[in-house]
């Protein structure tokens, strides 16, 4: 075994919930590495970009065979969604994904998610501090969004996104609460699409119902994928976005510094998201892998059959690409990052959530230019209790010069 000998993957956040220490050494030192986990398991870490690159992009590494592996954690142990299919089967799906959520249709929605954001936002003078920001922004800007973009009232967003929640957290479980949930959803989705096909839009309910985009694939889907599909993306437009903004708002609030830049030079707020989507992952591990046959990465020897795992995180940090990656500079040259991923798996609303965090954190600023955390930013509690990586909250106050 090689890798940090004796420790248990995955590693502990660093301070300030940045990605594990032992990456630093790794990418320094064990590129490609073993590690074992806690239920005995053992996958092959990697870490550089160029060699994270390969893992996502050649086909030699199946997504769909790690997604079978039994356990739980880093994908395993599922195959229901998306992430967890390989080509072709997956360019069925992400086709009209991918199309519900182009540049031309992001640039469309831009002015209602300023919007939102601009509205939320005004909304937190009415809330006693300190105000939670995850629960009093975040949370109802994410949620508002996507289910506008997904079609639809945007009002319903506690009552979808709180349902999805409450399935994800319950990992599967039985249980009468958690069938109710689903119970709900379905009739929510099933309802969506019926609804959808009886109206005009500009949603991602049209695209999937090959009403907008008939080239994107859409209308082959069935009713039943369209609801797997909408549940997914749920998941990660809200509570994804929920979670990876509260902790980009912390990068900005924990340094005053950042945010009177920010204040002041507002065209900055576009380079500051891509340097914080590097700097705060949404994940500090990632998806499997299973490499289908023998394969070297950066000179080592991987079986076929073995568990890869591309940490993203680390590769977002590798000397080689990104000069001083250990510092958060929000006007750093724009480098190449993994932060999107890469190949079949890339985040095809890559234009969406550069837009959506964006306005996320100019249009707070804007309202507030005075936020400040309310505690010390070392009493912030980081959290990992779902994929994507968050705060338990993030209390602050609206004015810290009054």
């Amino acid at each position: 075994m090689s890798a940090a000998a004796g420790e248990v993957f995955p590693y502990s956040a660093g301070p300030g919930g940045t990605v594990p220490p032992q990456y630093a050494r790794l990418l320094a030192e064990e590129p490609v590495s073993r590690a074992r986990l806690a239920d005995g398991g053992v996958v092959w870490l990697i870490t550089r970009d160029a060699d994270v690159r390969t893992v996502l992009t050649d086909p030699v590494f199946s997504r769909a065979r790690a997604a079978a592996l039994p356990g739980t954690g880093l994908g395993r142990g599922q195959g229901t969604g998306i992430v967890d299919l390989d080509p072709p089967r997956h360019t069925v799906f992400r086709a009209p994904v991918a199309a519900a959520f182009s540049a031309g249709r992001t640039a469309r929605w831009r002015p209602r998610i300023e919007e939102v954001a601009a509205q939320v936002a005004a909304s937190l003078r009415d809330v006693p501090e300190p105000v939670d920001l995850v629960g009093s922004y975040t949370a109802p800007f994410a949620g508002r969004v996507v289910c506008e973009l997904l079609g639809f009232d945007g009002d319903r967003w506690r009552e979808i996104t709180g349902d999805v929640e409450t399935l994800l957290m319950s990992g599967g479980a039985g249980g009468p609460e958690q069938e109710a949930c689903r119970s709900r959803l379905e009739k929510a989705f099933t309802g969506l699409l019926e609804e959808r096909r009886a109206r005009d839009g500009d949603d991602v309910a049209g695209v999937l119902l090959g009403l907008d985009t008939p080239d994107a694939g859409g209308g082959k889907l069935t009713d039943e994928e369209r609801v797997l599909l909408l549940h997914g993306l749920v998941v990660s437009g809200f509570i994804g976005v929920r979670d990876l903004l509260a902790r980009h708002l912390y990068g900005v609030l924990a340094d005053s510094g950042i945010r009177d830049r920010l204040v002041r030079r507002p065209e900055l707020i576009p380079g500051a998201v891509a340097e914080l989507l590097r700097f705060y992952p949404s994940s500090n591990d990632g998806l499997l892998r299973m490499a289908t046959e023998d394969v070297e990465l950066s000179g080592v020897r991987i079986p076929a059959g073995a568990a890869v795992l591309p940490l993203v995180s680390a590769a977002c940090r590798d000397p080689r690409v990104v000069d001083r990656p250990d510092e958060l500079d929000i006007e750093r040259p724009q480098t190449p990052t993994l932060a999107f991923g890469a190949g079949p798996h890339r985040c095809p609303a890559t234009d969406l959530v550069l837009v959506q965090h964006a306005a996320g954190i100019g249009k707070l600023l804007e309202a507030h230019p005075r936020i400040g955390l309310a505690v010390a930013p070392d009493e912030v509690v980081h959290t990992s209790r779902l994929l994507p990586l968050g705060v338990a909250a993030l209390p602050v106050r609206l004015d810290t010069a009054s």
